[in-house]
Formats: C-alpha cells, structure tokens, sequence
C-alpha cells in the first residue's frame, strides 16, 4: 500500500518501527508522531517519534540511513567533526545535511480503512 505527502510517496515497508504507532485520539503522553525522513523528496523512513532527535536515533537503530554513515576511512574530511551527526544507540557518525525531515499528522486507528483496503 502506497501513501502520498505533498509530492512524496512512501509505502508500510518505509516505516522504521510499526509497533511504535499510536492513533489520533489514543492515550500519546509523550506525543509520539510520524516523522517523514527523506533526501531531496526521496523517501528514506517514516518514523514514530516524539521529536526529531529521538526519530533520527530510532532511524540508525533500524537501518534506515546507513547510506549516511561515514566511513572510518572517511573521517579525516571531515575535521574537528564538523558536519557530523552521532546517532543511535552506537553513536555513530553520520552526514545528514541532505536530510530533510517532515511532521506528519497522526492518523486515527480505523479498522474499517484497512478492511476496505484490503477487502477484494
């Protein structure tokens, strides 16, 4: 299943960490919303995150932005780390100034959305 934001498409297999959600109008005390991560348009996660910082975290420890990782070898272009991100539980270093990152809203749960998208 395939969904659109603004001009950028992304499907469930986008979607870093299903288990996380929490439904519109659901108990949510620490605001857990979709957060659209992408590079220039192209769709890299969707993550369910109370900010960005912990959907950036969340994004590293599910594999998402390993083609931003930086190389051991590559660690001298980037002196005083400067331009580096430490991210996930490893802290490793990550260049992610080409990331762009999107609030969505968070829908409600309806059964009868996912019955009807799936009834044949």
């Amino acid at each position: 299943m395939e969904s659109v934001f603004g001009q950028i498409k992304f499907t469930d297999a986008d979607v870093a960490n299903k288990d996380d959600y929490i439904p519109a109008g659901e108990y949510n005390p620490h605001n857990i919303h979709p957060f659209l991560l992408h590079d220039h348009g192209f769709v890299v996660a969707v993550v369910f995150a109370s900010h960005l910082q912990d959907a950036l975290d969340i994004a590293v420890d599910e594999n998402k932005l390993d083609g931003f990782m930086i190389a051991p070898d590559d660690m001298a272009d980037y002196p005083d780390d400067e331009g580096i991100a430490f991210l996930g539980n490893a802290s490793e270093p990550f260049d992610i100034e080409s990331l762009g990152a999107i609030e969505l809203p968070n829908p409600p749960f309806s059964f009868c959305a996912l019955f009807n998208a799936n009834a044949k």
